[in-house]
C-alpha cells in the first residue's frame, strides 16, 4: 500500500488562507470604527437612564410637598433661621413662618433640632437644607458622620422635640417623653447616603443635611426655592449658590420674564455636569448663552427631562 504525500501549499496558496497584516489592520480599524460608535451611544442611553431617575426623583420630592402643604397648610419655606434656646430673639421673618406652620408653638422652652445634646445652636437653613429639613424633620450626625432624621413631633407646642438629642438635662428628657407621642413625618424616604453638608465650614456646629441627587459622584446638592404661597421668591434664599430663579423669557434678553411655578416652587438638580449655573430667563427650545452652557443639562419640576 502506498502512502499519499502530504499535501503542500504554494507560497501564493497559503497566503490566500491566512491573514495578511493588512487584512489584519483593516479589521482592527472597523472594529475601532465601530466602538467608536457604539460607546456615545450607550453613553447617551446610560445619561438619558440617569436623568428619567432624577426628574422621577423630583416628581416624588413634589409629592412630599404637596403631603407636608396637606398637613401644614403652606409649602415649606426655602429659607429660616431656627434658634434652639427658649426665650430666644426670634427674627420676625422666622417667627411669622414657625407661626404659619405650628401656631401653638412655645417660642419660651428650648429644644435640640440638631440632635447634638444641648439646645444652645442658631440654625441658618438655606434652600437645599430647608428640603431636607422640612420633609424629613428634626436630625442627628451620628460619630461616623452619617444623618439621620426624624420627623416631627405631633406635640403641636414643641414640634422640634428630637428623638435622636443625647441631653444631660432629666427635665428636658422627661418633657420629650411625656410629650411626645407621636410624630409626623417624615415626608420624604431620603436615602441617607446621599446626606452632605457643604456649609460645614461657614456654619459649623448646625449640622444641617442636603440632598444630592442620583448621579454617580453627584457634589452638589438639590436646590429648593419656594415662592411663599405666590408673594414672590426671595432672592435672600439663593444666597450664592444661583443669580435667580428660572424665569420664562428669551435666555438672550436682558429683561427678565415671569418665574416658573410663580405660585408654588422649584426645585432644580444640577445634571450630570455638577453645576447650576446662573438661573435667569429660559425658553423650551433656545439656545442658553455661552456663559450658562452648563445649565443645559440641569433637570428641575418645570421642563420634562434636561433643560435642553
Amino acid at each position: 500500500m502506498k502512502r499519499r504525500p502530504p499535501i503542500t501549499f504554494s507560497a501564493s496558496e497559503y497566503s490566500r488562507r491566512a491573514f495578511t497584516l493588512i487584512e489584519l489592520m483593516i479589521a482592527i480599524v472597523i472594529i475601532l470604527i465601530l466602538l467608536g460608535l457604539l460607546i456615545p451611544a450607550i453613553g447617551a442611553v446610560r445619561l438619558r437612564a440617569q436623568q428619567a431617575q432624577v426628574r422621577a426623583e423630583i416628581g416624588n420630592l413634589e409629592t412630599a410637598i404637596t403631603a407636608f402643604k396637606t398637613d401644614f397648610g403652606m409649602d415649606p419655606p426655602s429659607g429660616i433661621i431656627l434658634y434652639e434656646p427658649g426665650s430666644a430673639s426670634w427674627d420676625p421673618r422666622s417667627k411669622g413662618l414657625i407661626r404659619q406652620l405650628w401656631p401653638q408653638y412655645n417660642f419660651s422652652l428650648p429644644c435640640d433640632i440638631n440632635g447634638d445634646g444641648d439646645t444652645s445652636d442658631t440654625i441658618f437653613l438655606n434652600a437645599g437644607e430647608c428640603l431636607v429639613f422640612f420633609l424629613g424633620g428634626v436630625y442627628e450626625r451620628t460619630s461616623d458622620g452619617t444623618f439621620r432624621i426624624y420627623g416631627f413631633s405631633k406635640n403641636p407646642a414643641r414640634p422640634f422635640l428630637n428623638p435622636g438629642h443625647t441631653s444631660s438635662d432629666p427635665g428636658f428628657d422627661a418633657e420629650y417623653s411625656a410629650t411626645n407621642s407621636g410624630r409626623q413625618g417624615p415626608y420624604f424616604e431620603f436615602d441617607i447616603s446621599r446626606f452632605v453638608d457643604t456649609d460645614a465650614a461657614t456654619n459649623p456646629g448646625e449640622f444641617a443635611p442636603e440632598y444630592l441627587d442620583s448621579f454617580p459622584s453627584q457634589q452638589v446638592p438639590y436646590l429648593y426655592l419656594s415662592s411663599y404661597g405666590g408673594r414672590g421668591y426671595r432672592s435672600g434664599d439663593l444666597g450664592t449658590i444661583m443669580d435667580d430663579v428660572y424665569r420664562q423669557g428669551d435666555p438672550a434678553s436682558s429683561t427678565l420674564g415671569p418665574p416658573f411655578k410663580p405660585k408654588s416652587f422649584q426645585i432644580i438638580s444640577p445634571g450630570s455636569d455638577y453645576q447650576l449655573g446662573e438661573g435667569g430667563n429660559y425658553s423650551p427650545g433656545k439656545n442658553l448663552p455661552g456663559n450658562r452652557a452648563v445649565e443645559a443639562d440641569n433637570i428641575t419640576n418645570f421642563v420634562s427631562g434636561s433643560l435642553q
